[in-house]
């Protein structure tokens, strides 16, 4: 019986792992002083077949902004403040400044999906993460050609 494969290395990238049954590139994003992992998940479950457009959506998120997390606030506050409006909860302070969202998230990883399964044709990939106003749900957030445009619960966003 074969052993299931449990690491590639890719040319570009260099080692991708097996890790919570994600294949996770050891290189990590940088989203202001947070490491954040970048999981794929191959085209058509081939090991080591990327398209090119995930390879993009990859080199996006290994060359984020250093101010990623400022530009991409505005986006992540707004669905707090959904929330927050929803459940009228006085426990959820109104944010003086958007960058104070991010106190309350907890990034768990980058996920670039499929693209071509997806029938995606722009680089695509979305931040996945915890959020305390949410934390049966969490956080999405979309990103497209390596720019945040929709966050939201997890599940709620399409590609």
């Amino acid at each position: 019986m074969m052993k299931p494969q449990k690491s590639y290395y890719d040319a570009e990238f260099g080692q991708i792992i097996i890790e919570d049954n994600h294949w996770t590139l050891a290189q990590c994003a940088v989203l202001g002083d947070r490491r954040v992992p970048i999981c794929v998940n191959f085209e058509h479950g081939q090991i080591g077949e990327l398209s090119s457009l995930q390879r993009e959506a990859i080199r996006q998120a290994l060359t984020l902004p250093p101010d990623v997390l400022h530009i991409t606030a505005p986006l992540v506050l707004q669905n707090y403040d959904v929330y927050r409006d929803m459940i009228g909860d006085e426990s959820m302070p109104l944010l003086a400044n958007p960058i104070q969202v991010w106190d309350q998230v907890t990034f768990s990883y980058i996920y670039v999906p499929p693209h071509v399964e997806y029938d995606l044709d722009i680089a695509t990939f979305k931040l996945i993460a915890e959020c305390d106003w949410n934390p049966e749900h969490g956080l999405e957030v979309r990103f497209r050609n390596g720019v945040a445009d929709d966050a939201d619960q997890i599940g709620e966003i399409g590609w």
